[in-house]
């Protein structure tokens, strides 16, 4: 498929939307397919991991915690949060190349479908690990809203995305049409407090990755619901 992506400078409705899914969901396949998913076993995911698991809220008495992981990819952080959290897990992606072993503790199960389209219980905490920063501009704050939705009032959000080193909210399209923005931390605290949500905790991991005469970073930031 061609490259359809506007940036976020107008295009919109679900025709406009569903395009672009398809954009990201191939271009996603051909990095896969090509061994290139570099991110699959980089310790930057651990570090997030450990973010998330920490700001995890307490589990409801008698209940195990509910998880969602946005864009799993190979599932491989999914297993680690039913672990570490003895949680009932859902992993989300727009593929099916999940392909972990099977938790030790807690459960998991894979999704194949868009997130804006996934409906759940009350969650304990939701995790984007590297979601927001492919979507088109205009789509951010419905993002930001489902996710807020899906939450247990208590509950934790947790969102990594690549920084912006210059303070601008930057768009680095790759050549097939997918979107790499690289965001501020303002903006992205802005979004998910438009949502409703309370900003909790932030976390900087260098990559230790030079683009484009930029030293590559990403930001965690966790938010909370807060309670009527």
């Amino acid at each position: 498929m061609p490259p359809t992506t506007d940036l976020g400078t107008g295009a919109a409705g679900p025709t406009a939307y569903t395009a672009y899914r398809n954009v990201v969901a191939d271009s996603f396949s051909a990095w896969y397919g090509a061994g290139r998913d570099s991110w699959t076993a980089a310790d930057t995911n651990e570090r997030v991991t450990r973010f998330a698991c920490d700001q995890s809220p307490a589990p409801v008495p008698g209940l195990r915690r509910r998880v969602l992981d946005v864009g799993c990819g190979r599932g491989h952080q999914s297993t680690a949060f039913a672990e570490r959290l003895e949680a009932d897990t859902t992993g989300l992606d727009l593929l099916d190349v999940w392909g972990a072993p099977p938790p030790a503790r807690g459960t998991v199960r894979f999704r194949r479908t868009d997130f804006l389209d996934h409906v759940d219980e009350p969650l304990d905490l939701l995790v984007d690990n590297g979601c927001l920063h492919h979507q088109r501009r205009e789509d951010w704050p419905g993002w930001a809203a489902h996710g807020a939705e899906l939450l247990r009032p208590g509950g934790t959000l947790v969102v990594s995305v690549f920084l912006s080193p210059d303070g601008e909210i930057t768009a680095l399209p790759l050549q097939d049409g997918r979107l790499n923005w690289w965001l501020t931390e303002r903006a992205v605290t802005d979004l998910y407090t438009a949502a409703g949500l309370a900003p909790l905790d932030r976390l900087v991991i260098d990559r230790d990755f030079a683009y484009r005469g930029h030293r590559l970073a990403y930001l965690a930031l966790s938010f909370r619901k807060p309670h009527p």
